[in-house]
């Protein structure tokens, strides 16, 4: 490992953590950011032994054009369920659908297959199954009244707040089953850019806490921490599933691991 690798792991600098945070952006999503710095490179793919510590700092970013949309929006005359649904249509166009296919991909694989082989073959399949689309439908409309829920309860900052700490939660979930979790198999992506460390684990816990605290102004304690444990055992039963299913897990497993956190998330939150 190099000089400059363990350095990163000892003591991030913002300009490191600058240039992992536009890496990341470009990674997850279609935002065409400029380069930032010298560590920020445009020609290779992130290495996310320990750049996965910046994926809720990235995730935010993410999640900007979809906060502003519902800031701006929920000062209209237009209805809740509109200022979510564009909200919701925001968000995938900006990650290209990229977790939304995991999530369906996933589904798929796992009930439309019967070894691991083929639960695998199916989920490189680039089609979309009867069983992927019921996901992303339910998915999608639960993802949509939830989002609408947030709104006419607090507003459009007080939906705003909400809607980033579940992304927060769902990204930092992903990266949780990806460090303690097996590949289950060599050369995906859960693989091919490396593993998180558990230094990368711990900071990205770390760095996506203040975007789950700020849903406080809003949130009640309890709502929020609720919505954080039931985030966390969807994520930790989707784990289980992916490694009895296929022995370990796969993008396509992490993009579905973030979609449910960000729901879990949510769903813990507004059910009290």
């Amino acid at each position: 490992m190099s000089d400059d690798h363990n350095r990163e792991d000892s003591l991030p600098s913002s300009s490191f953590i600058l240039a992992e945070v536009a890496e990341l952006v470009r990674f997850f999503s279609r935002i065409p950011l400029p380069k930032f710095g010298k560590w920020d490179d445009l020609n290779t793919a992130p290495d996310f032994r320990l750049r996965a510590r910046s994926i809720p700092l990235a995730g935010a970013v993410i999640s900007l054009p979809s906060i502003v949309v519902l800031l701006v929006l929920s000062q209209s005359a237009l209805s809740s369920g509109v200022v979510a649904l564009l909200a919701i249509a925001v968000v995938a166009a900006v990650q290209g659908c990229l977790h939304e296919d995991g999530l369906s991909d996933v589904v798929d694989g796992f009930f439309g297959g019967h070894t691991a082989e083929r639960r695998l073959e199916i989920m490189k399949d680039s089609r979309i199954g009867a069983f992927g689309t019921v996901a992303l439908v339910l998915s999608l409309s639960l993802r949509w009244l939830l989002l609408s829920s947030l709104l006419e309860a607090f507003g459009g900052l007080g939906a705003a707040l909400g809607y980033l700490a579940a992304e927060t939660a769902g990204r930092t979930g992903m990266v949780w089953i990806w460090h303690t979790m097996p590949a289950a198999y060599q050369g995906g992506l859960s693989t091919r850019f490396g593993i998180p460390t558990k230094t990368a684990l711990y900071q990205a816990a770390l760095f996506g806490l203040p975007f789950v605290v700020i849903s406080l102004f809003y949130l009640s304690l309890w709502q929020v921490v609720f919505g954080g444990l039931i985030s966390l055992v969807l994520v930790w039963a989707l784990a289980k599933l992916s490694y009895a299913k296929i022995k370990g897990v796969t993008g396509d497993v992490l993009g579905a691991a973030q979609q449910i956190g960000s729901l879990g998330f949510l769903l813990g939150a507004l059910s009290l």
